[in-house]
């Protein structure tokens, strides 16, 4: 088997496995998908920790079968790190969404009026299509394969 297809077909299984697992939470919104991430880092930490990283996991997959560096999974790692950071790793220990989202909300916006956060709590738990809010997830993988097809 080619090494550029043997990548192709872990890539599409990582980014697959993310697609099944979240969605197996009935995702519906933005506040659902936050909230799975934080609940399997919480409570299933290896795979809370695979689905999480999963960016860095096909990076390291182009880098160690095919010596490419992939420059634009590096900035979008680094954009999604940012996100993971001050969305799923607080110090928060908790089962319920609501309060998981209020922490999540007050540790973006410092100085919010009561109109402005349920706005925020609104626009959060408003639903979304499939195709919204599995967008990431498609764009890594389009820029994954169309990167190892380039090489």
């Amino acid at each position: 088997m080619d090494l550029k297809l043997l990548a192709e077909i872990l890539i599409t299984l990582i980014v697959a496995f993310r697609i099944y697992i979240l969605q197996s939470f009935n995702i519906k919104s933005a506040a659902d998908k936050i909230f799975a991430l934080y609940y399997l880092k919480n409570h299933y930490p290896i795979l809370g920790y695979l689905l999480i990283f999963y960016m860095f996991e096909i990076i390291l997959i182009q880098i160690f079968l095919l010596q490419k560096v992939d420059i634009v999974l590096i900035i979008l790692f680094t954009m999604e790190i940012f996100f993971v950071y001050r969305h799923i790793f607080i110090s928060l220990k908790t089962d319920d969404m609501d309060d998981y989202i209020d922490i999540v909300i007050k540790r973006i916006f410092t100085t919010l009026t009561y109109s402005e956060y349920q706005q925020i709590k609104t626009e959060l738990y408003k639903p979304q299509p499939i195709w919204k809010l599995y967008l990431t997830e498609m764009i890594v993988y389009f820029f994954s394969i169309y990167s190892i097809e380039l090489s």
